[in-house]
């Protein structure tokens, strides 16, 4: 009897697992909550939440299976205290939230409550409480695992992920309800029929947005520079001059396409580009090329009583520094500085900026935000809300030192095109450097680890979407829902209890 619950929880969380990059099957997600839906139901309370912790666990690992690599390269952590730090965050970030889950849904079959609408706004709570409560981990939500899936995806311009994420849920609790009773709804009929014509609806909805125009004005050749600067070169202060030259020549590499827009990744340059002699020569190639230049880099400071440093976007045009944005969400503990008593030896804290910013380039207002920002609809929304009519999202993903994580990253930065109906440009540091068109399609995508110089021809867009104006509207239903649909049967259960004479 143990073995059988545990057999299927790890079974569940290892097809979730495969639905993602390397191998991003993404069929099997639409059966890969059967299971651990399987095992909540048929368990108790306290049993299901430990069954839920450990789905969140072992999904975790499998999408994250680099991570404890990671701890141990970039914060200098033993074997031991890495994988230590790996369980923890696998605990805090992802198993709590799916106990929490698997709990209320163990409540739910007990009182023969449950039914695919209700798991699927309670998936959509869940997922969103893990992706916005106290740090936040976006990472791996089960609607980022259907970007190839083109028609399914174009939803998200209405819901953003998490109404993707609710569909899935809904044919995974219907398909569940198949072998259990504790999962049907009193009409599972017309349930199944229900999510049936969810589904039809949402794919009528792709194909409809699929056939529509979201752009104006003409074409803008932009060009993208992937520098691929060897990871291990980068803490060393005597190649920063080969790095840069490394940048510049790539550039005017690009002179024959005459750009208009030219995209650095986070990072290109690591001096302080707004006040060091190091950027005169990048002014400069910007006033040869007549060209745009975009670029990641620290800007330095001082206040009233303290210095400050923030990681920061700047916009060069003409040969002159004409804009900065200051990136506002940063990288918990890895640029925020909250364990600087735990890494001394890491001197990487940043300030969080203060406002969100658009960068107007020539004509083109330009939405840029950082690497990690990508994973938050909200903040990307706000740009194209202040009139931005491109996004760029200058990266860094040289760190995750494997090409499964930046092809995901690259994913969740897809779905924010579709959400504003922009195009997206996103240089890199080492890979996977993209265009990405208003539909969520690459237009042309770098390899791993190589210098490349990408061309592609963009337009602006002011197109106004439904999560624009709505938001997380989506999200914020179900999770009304989830907590008024609970009240309502514990509530019944309660005057029932009453009737029946009891204490």
């Amino acid at each position: 009897m143990v073995a059988s619950p545990l057999l299927l929880t790890v079974s569940s969380a290892l097809l979730y697992a495969l639905s993602f990059p390397p191998f991003s099957f993404f069929p099997l997600v639409w059966i890969a909550l059967v299971p651990f839906f399987l095992v909540a139901s048929m368990a108790r309370p306290g049993s299901a939440a430990a069954y839920g912790i450990l789905w969140g666990v072992m999904a975790a690992y499998g999408v994250c299976w680099w991570f404890p690599g990671l701890l141990a390269h970039y914060f200098g952590l033993s074997i031991v205290g890495a994988w230590a730090g790996f369980f923890a965050v696998g605990i805090g970030l992802a198993g709590v939230y799916f106990g929490a889950f698997a709990a209320w849904l163990s409540w739910l079959a007990r009182r023969q409550a449950a039914n695919p609408l209700l798991l699927a706004a309670g998936w959509g709570a869940c997922e969103f409480a893990r992706a916005n409560v106290l740090i936040g981990n976006p990472w791996a939500l089960s609607g980022y695992s259907q970007v190839a899936c083109t028609r399914l995806i174009q939803l998200a311009d209405a819901t953003g992920p998490y109404g993707v994420g609710m569909l899935i849920a809904a044919v995974n609790a219907c398909l569940a309800g198949l072998f259990t009773p504790a999962l049907r709804s009193r009409r599972p009929t017309f349930s199944c029929i229900g999510v049936v014509t969810a589904c039809g609806a949402a794919l009528i909805y792709g194909e409809w947005r699929l056939s529509q125009t979201f752009t104006i004005g003409d074409p803008v050749t932009v060009t993208v520079i992937q520098g691929a600067v060897e990871r291990q070169n980068r803490r060393d202060p005597h190649p920063r001059e080969t790095r840069l030259q490394r940048y510049l020549t790539l550039t005017r590499e690009a002179s024959a396409a005459h750009p208009g827009l030219i995209f650095w990744p986070e990072n290109a340059v690591d001096f302080p580009f707004q006040n060091s002699p190091e950027s005169m020569a990048v002014l400069a190639v910007s006033r040869e090329l007549g060209a745009d230049i975009i670029l990641g880099g620290p800007h330095y400071g001082f206040g009233i009583a303290d210095f400050y440093r923030y990681n920061s976007v700047f916009l060069v045009h003409g040969g002159k520094l004409v804009g900065r944005y200051d990136k506002l969400r940063l990288v918990p503990i890895a640029e925020g500085g909250q364990a600087g008593w735990l890494f001394p030896q890491r001197d990487s804290a940043y300030q969080p900026g203060r406002r969100l910013r658009v960068l107007q380039a020539g004509a083109i207002p330009i939405g840029a935000f950082l690497c990690f920002e990508a994973m938050y609809p909200d903040l990307v929304r706000g740009f194209a809300l202040q009139g931005a009519e491109v996004l760029a999202n200058p990266s860094n993903d040289s760190w995750f030192g494997h090409a499964a994580p930046a092809r995901h990253q690259l994913d969740i930065a897809t779905v924010r095109a579709i959400e504003n109906r922009r195009y997206l440009i996103r240089p890199t540091a080492t890979g996977f450097s993209a265009v990405i068109d208003p539909y969520g399609r690459i237009v042309v995508r770098s390899g791993l680890d190589t210098p490349e110089v990408l061309t592609a021809s963009i337009r602006s867009s002011r197109a106004q979407t439904p999560y624009q104006h709505w938001g997380d509207a989506a999200a914020w239903i179900a999770i009304v829902f989830t907590i008024t649909a609970s009240l309502y049967y514990q509530l019944l259960q309660l005057t029932q209890h009453q009737k029946g004479g009891g204490p």
